[in-house]
């Protein structure tokens, strides 16, 4: 019986999840109330804040599960590192790209919802550990320098992700993303590399 009342809470919460993200992304995120989502699914308002605090923590909870999904998902075989790094940068970013009023709403509440903060660590923290491992993987395979600090570098590698596709959503040009982000690394490519011009990027 306890695993059945479980489900049921869990298709409820996911039915007010898929609710919210398909008003937020019809209407705009600072028209959507409450009392709107619970009115599509014909619940109480009580009933959403068992399942969210606020609004605002379906968001986050868009955000980390959209992110960590890209970071999970194989990368197609054959990349250099260095395309191995844009891959691993550019595909959470591209997803979240194609719901722009979610990405941009959540990154207007990020400064006061303890919720968006913490899934922004978590997905920090782990799009570092994939960086970290692709760059230990370059060094291992000599392509690069022996000398590289990996944790310092994916520090540097995610900072410039971040600031790229803040730049490319707030001019709405993240169609261009992949290809500033090719750009910005080939001085990191250039750092990185053996001192033999014949060795592979």
């Amino acid at each position: 019986m306890t695993g059945l009342r479980d489900r049921k809470k869990q298709a409820l919460r996911q039915a007010i999840y898929d609710a919210a993200l398909k008003l937020f992304e019809r209407d705009g995120y600072e028209a959507v109330s409450v009392a709107m989502i619970t009115r599509e699914l014909k619940i109480a308002k009580g009933t959403f804040f068992n399942h969210f605090p606020t609004k605002a923590d379906i968001l986050a909870q868009w955000y980390e599960t959209t992110m960590m999904a890209c970071l999970k998902a194989p990368l197609a075989p054959g990349l250099s590192p260095t395309e191995r790094l844009v891959e691993r940068i550019h595909g959470g970013g591209a997803q979240a790209a194609e719901a722009p009023e979610l990405w941009r709403a959540k990154n207007a509440e990020a400064p006061r919802t303890a919720s968006i903060q913490a899934a922004d660590r978590t997905v920090d923290l782990a799009l570092q550990d994939c960086l970290v491992e692709e760059i230990e993987a370059a060094i291992r395979a000599k392509v690069w320098r022996s000398d590289i600090a990996p944790a310092e570098l994916a520090d540097l590698v995610l900072a410039l992700a971040t600031g790229t596709w803040r730049e490319v959503m707030v001019s709405n040009r993240a169609g261009e993303a992949r290809d500033l982000l090719n750009a910005r690394l080939a001085t990191v490519r250039q750092l990185c590399r053996l001192a033999s011009p014949t060795t592979s990027p």
